[in-house]
């Protein structure tokens, strides 16, 4: 797969399979594309590049900064190809510009070139999510705003977010960032509003924003305009009464969250509550608070 994405000039190379009339799976490819090998799972009709795809046979984009490509791949130029029951899609500097000859060539002989997603790569991926537990389940900290933190930490690195924090509703509402990385120029109870109505939208435990650009909740400081380009939230404690975990990636290395990002998150969204439960029933102290926003 190297070779063939070499041959358009691709950093990234995704074989895009249909496993069903609605459904794509990345099985394959080069770059984020064998790194995200099993772990996007998608349907074309919510994906309108993919469907110019389909309908043309052959697609380009181009941008003069990353934007969304499809599912949780951001790039400044792109091409794919429908070859039979494959979409293959080149990703990188150039790739739009490639002759559509050589394109096709390469879409076919990456089609005709998959393995099978081997098992070593499902085991690591198993690993990622068992590693990202333990993280939290070794925790031992003295306070639950320590805690917090260090969940809001260990969840930013977990998934290479620039951003990560902690909302618990209380009483009192208090408000953790990470350690290190993305912060808003901005108060807590501005970020605390901001964040707020993403716990509404957590059904069934986890909400994903692969392009904040369109997001439902634009509210500053935690938008596309402030420099978050997607973001992913998950409950804590039973139908989220405990509070809200959130990472975000920036335009720093902008990208959105694949399926094992979405398992690790949903993994420490379980740990993590019951380490925050169990500070909570010891009486453990909790400091500050943030004024709720107002109607």
């Amino acid at each position: 797969m190297q070779d063939i994405a070499a041959e358009v000039g691709a950093t990234d190379l995704f074989v895009l399979y249909r496993v069903a009339v609605r459904r794509l799976v990345n099985v394959d490819g080069h770059g984020r594309g064998a790194g995200w090998a099993g772990n996007i799972d998608l349907d074309p009709a919510a994906e309108g590049w993919l469907e110019e795809i389909e309908e043309h046979g052959i697609s380009r984009v181009s941008h003069g900064m990353p934007r969304r490509v499809f599912g949780p791949y951001w790039a400044t130029e792109a091409v794919g190809v429908a070859t039979g029951d494959y979409l293959v899609v080149f990703g990188g500097p150039g790739t739009a510009e490639a002759s559509e000859d050589l394109v096709r060539e390469a879409a076919t002989l990456a089609a005709s070139s998959v393995d099978e997603i081997p098992v070593a790569k499902r085991l690591a991926d198993d690993l990622e999510v068992t590693q990202a537990a333990l993280a939290i389940a070794r925790m031992r900290p003295g306070s639950v705003d320590e805690a917090a933190r260090a969940i809001a930490s260990a969840a930013a690195r977990a998934t290479s977010c620039e951003f990560g924090a902690v909302l618990l509703f209380g009483p009192p509402m208090t408000l953790h960032l990470a350690d290190e990385g993305w912060r808003p120029s901005a108060s807590e109870e501005e970020i605390a509003a901001a964040l707020l109505p993403l716990a509404q939208a957590l059904s069934d435990g986890l909400y994903v924003e692969q392009d904040t650009s369109e997001s439902a909740f634009p509210y500053r400081p935690l938008t596309f305009e402030d420099g978050l380009v997607a973001r992913c939230a998950v409950r804590l404690g039973e139908d989220g009464g405990m509070g809200v975990l959130v990472v975000a990636h920036s335009f720093e290395s902008p990208r959105g969250f694949t399926m094992l990002c979405q398992r690790v998150m949903r993994t420490i969204g379980d740990t993590a509550q019951a380490t925050l439960a169990a500070l909570l029933e010891g009486g453990a102290v909790r400091e500050g608070g943030v004024e709720p926003p107002r109607a």
